[in-house]
């Protein structure tokens, strides 16, 4: 059973995890959901099973303006209580699909530096990264940056930190959406 506080009030329960590809959105999403008794969705695993194919061969098959058409299509078609739901690296394009994520929940950027971010993704090649051929990825996270930013509710810091404690850092952080405890072990 869920408690909507002041702070989350109206449509606003749900927690979006937005940030540039590895910056850990997925995998502190999942555990973030098991730690506050959420639900969790990812984005990226929606539009992989609504077109049958990898992120990378749709990416390769659609280019870059296909995959972020049928992205905002996954977006604006969210309509979810109570979830912790993370998102795509290149979510923050839509200004559509944005302004829908931020009335239905909290958007929090998973802030990385730009050298943990590059080490932790390896070939962008081949990583299914929304992108044009000759961008490099400092000049994906210098183009997307002020996106996320932009976009934010609350930006937290994530350093080189692992996934809990990444997870118990951001909890005291957000509004308290559900009537159980938070695991504290």
């Amino acid at each position: 059973m869920s408690a909507v506080p002041p702070a989350m009030a109206g449509d606003k329960t749900n927690i979006i995890l937005i940030g540039m590809a590895g910056s850990g959105k997925s995998a502190v999403g999942r555990r973030l959901a098991e730690m506050l008794h959420l639900a969790f969705v990812d984005t990226d695993d929606l539009i992989v099973k609504a077109q049958g194919s990898p992120l990378q061969v749709i990416l390769d098959r659609l280019g870059p303006a296909g995959f972020r058409r049928i992205e905002e299509k996954i977006l604006l078609a969210l309509d979810v209580r109570g979830h912790v739901i993370a998102t795509g690296g290149s979510t923050v394009y839509s200004a559509a699909g944005m302004a829908h994520l931020r009335n239905i929940g909290l958007v929090v950027l998973l802030q990385v530096e730009l050298a943990i971010l590059a080490a932790r993704v390896g070939s962008a090649a081949t990583r299914g990264l929304v992108r044009r051929p000759e961008q490099t990825f400092a000049q994906l996270y210098a183009e997307r940056f002020p996106l996320y930013r932009k976009y934010a509710d609350l930006v937290y810091d994530c350093a080189d930190q692992d996934i809990e404690s990444v997870c118990r850092g951001l909890i005291p952080l957000l509004p308290a959406i559900t009537t159980t405890r938070p695991e504290t072990s």
